[in-house]
This record gives structure tokens, sequence and C-alpha cells, in this order.
């Protein structure tokens, strides 16, 4: 809390000094949102060249706008997007979330990781603007009351509760878990153990760290304590070498993940080692055709869990902005508190106002047969 203090003092510094800056811009009429205006923007900020380069999240969205604008666009105004790439640094992440409200961006598709979102769900509070996360899972993220913040992906506790339903039901029960010491994997593998209790199964070991140099006596180790399979709770690009490391030194054992293994080059550069791999994710069968097939035929692939939320972020926002006849902020925030059995790709989807999340995302455990 210190620290988030820290930040967040830091960025009413940086929006005194936006707000003098940008004054004479909004007096002028400049903002992009003006009810004058033939255009809607929504801001959408990300890594984008690390993201663009390992996920689908960018052609999810753009497909949904694509196909908003071809049927007449919302509220017969055209929906345009307003990238911007915060680096994954939370200092640069504040500096565009405030840009986005000085420039009247109508609600943000933002931002990626659960420690960027968790210092700034309170600007964007301030500035009541809607930040809808696509991609942060972390279960810290809604520890306060919140009205502009939302997430459009099941959280950690989803993605544990799959995976650790999985194993048990294929009669496995002593887990060996292998996470990075970072927010993510702190998170997950915390969340993950609770739900594995509740099955009564018991994790071996942990681990932080899976090298050639350490691989063997890592090994040696779980062999002792008759491990069964494999969580990991780390992401791209740091887990290939574990997972390649764990399938060479014991090739049959099963080896789990949630959507940190959701990345487009996850089975090229994990190689064979895919073989034991299993994903919690949204099964495609179970994704809407008509937008498995137009995702197939723009981009000739399937799409991962991040193009599906990105899409269906999108269109929770079109669809808001046409039930409350605006594009108005706080308008589309009050609509998203009150979203009751909303049919999205990825499941149909309710608020829950105490726990401050949408719920009903369909997420199965996929892959091979384990031995």
């Amino acid at each position: 809390m210190r620290k988030k203090s820290i930040l967040l003092f830091l960025s009413v510094i940086f929006a005194l000094f936006t707000m003098v800056r940008g004054n004479a811009a909004n007096s002028s009429g400049t903002l992009y949102n003006s009810p004058f205006a033939d255009e809607i923007h929504i801001g959408v900020v990300y890594p984008v060249e690390l993201m663009d380069e390992n996920t689908y999240l960018r052609k999810g969205i753009e497909l949904a706008v694509n196909s908003i604008n071809a049927d007449g666009g919302v509220l017969g105004k055209t929906l345009q997007l307003i990238f911007r790439d915060d680096q994954n640094n939370t200092h640069l992440a504040m500096q565009i979330a405030n840009t986005f409200f000085e420039q009247g961006i109508a609600a943000v598709i933002g931002h990626w990781s659960t420690n960027i979102c968790y210092f700034l769900t309170d600007i964007y509070e301030e500035n009541k603007t809607v930040m809808l996360t696509p991609a942060a899972t972390g279960m810290n993220l809604f520890e306060n009351d919140y009205r502009y913040a939302y997430r459009m992906i099941a959280n950690n506790r989803v993605f544990a509760e799959a995976i650790a339903g999985h194993i048990s039901e294929a009669g496995l029960s002593r887990t060996a878990v292998f996470y990075s010491d970072d927010e993510y994997g702190t998170d997950f593998s915390s969340v993950l153990e609770e739900e594995l209790s509740k099955l009564d199964i018991i994790v071996v070991d942990r681990v932080t760290s899976i090298t050639p140099v350490n691989i063997k006596p890592i090994m040696e180790r779980w062999r002792a304590f008759g491990y069964d399979n494999v969580i990991v709770a780390a992401t791209m690009p740091g887990i290939v070498e574990p997972i390649r490391l764990i399938h060479e030194a014991d090739g049959g054992i099963p080896i789990y993940g949630a959507d940190n293994f959701d990345r487009a080059s996850f089975a090229g550069v994990v190689g064979s080692s895919i073989e034991s791999v299993y994903k919690a994710s949204y099964p495609l069968e179970k994704l809407d055709f008509d937008f498995l097939k137009t995702f197939r035929d723009m981009y000739g692939h399937n799409p991962n869990i991040h193009a599906i939320s990105g899409y269906d972020s999108v269109y929770l926002l079109k669809d808001a902005m046409e039930a409350v006849g605006s594009s108005d902020s706080a308008a589309i925030a009050e609509y998203l508190s009150e979203l009751r059995d909303y049919r999205a790709v990825s499941g149909v989807l309710s608020y829950d106002n105490e726990t401050q999340e949408f719920y009903g995302f369909n997420v199965e455990v996929r892959g091979s047969v384990p031995r």
C-alpha cells in the first residue's frame, strides 16, 4: 500500500501538470468524443510490441471494430481506436491514462498486467473513465470499491479451479509447482494451492528456477516425493526452457498452465514438449460460430484467449453505449455494473457487485491424455 500511495502521489503531480498543459486544447473543443464529432474513440493500451508478437489481442480488437463499423458503427458514429504503448511501465501507463482523460476517450481497453492495472485503477476512478482490462488475471485487482474498473477475462481463481478439477478427475494427486517470483507467479501459485487443497491434491514442492544446471536435483527430489504432474505459474518466454527440460527428464508427465500458455508462439517454441501440455482456456467448440469463422477467414488461424477477450471488450462497450444511448463513460460504467446474462464469445457473463467481477466464462482444460 505504501508503494501504491507513492505512485498515486506522483500521478497526481503529473495530472496537475497535464491539466494545465491541456486546458487550452480542451477549451478549444478538440476532445476526441465531442457530441458534435462523427467518431467515438476508444483507447487501447498495452505493451504493444511485445504482445503483438505473442498474442492475438490486437487482431481480436480490430476484427470487432471493423465488423461494427461495417454494420453502421455505434449510435450512428464510426468507432475508432487510439493505440498507445505503455511498455508495461507503471509511470508511462499513468501518463497515458491521464492523457486519455484529457482527450475525452469514451473508455479504455487495457492495461495488460495485474501490477500495472493495480496502480491505475484509482486514476481511472478519479478521471471517471471506464478501464476494461482484457488480460490482467490477478486476484488483488479489485480490493477497493470501484465503479470504473472492470476485467474482461477470467481471473486466476477460475483458471485454478479448472486445472485442479482436471487433475483430480485424471486421478492425479501430487503436484509440483514451477512459478515465477513476480506478481503473476506468486498470485496464481497461491490461488492454485488453495484450489488444489480443496480436492486433497498435495503440492509436493515449489521452485522458481529450472535450468540445465539444477534440473537433475529438482527431478530427483520430485521423483522422491512421488510427483505425478507439474503446474507452471509463469509466463512466456520464461516458461519455454523449463518445460523443455521437464519434458526431456520425464516426457510423459502432464504439465498444466492457463492463459500463460495461450500465446501465439507457444506450440512452436515448446516443440515436442507440447504433447504432454494441458491448457486452461476458452474451448473453441463453445465459441460463437460466426466469430470463429470470421476470425479464421480473416487471419488464417484460430483465435487465442486474448483475441477473444479483445473482441468481447469492444462489443461489450459497443452494446453498453447503444443501451444507454451515449458514449459517456459514467453511463457506460453504470450499465456494466448492472449487467446480467450478457452473451459474449467467452461465455454468458453477469456482473457480481460484491466481488466486482464478471463471471460465467467458459474455461476448460484441454490437451493430451495423462498416462
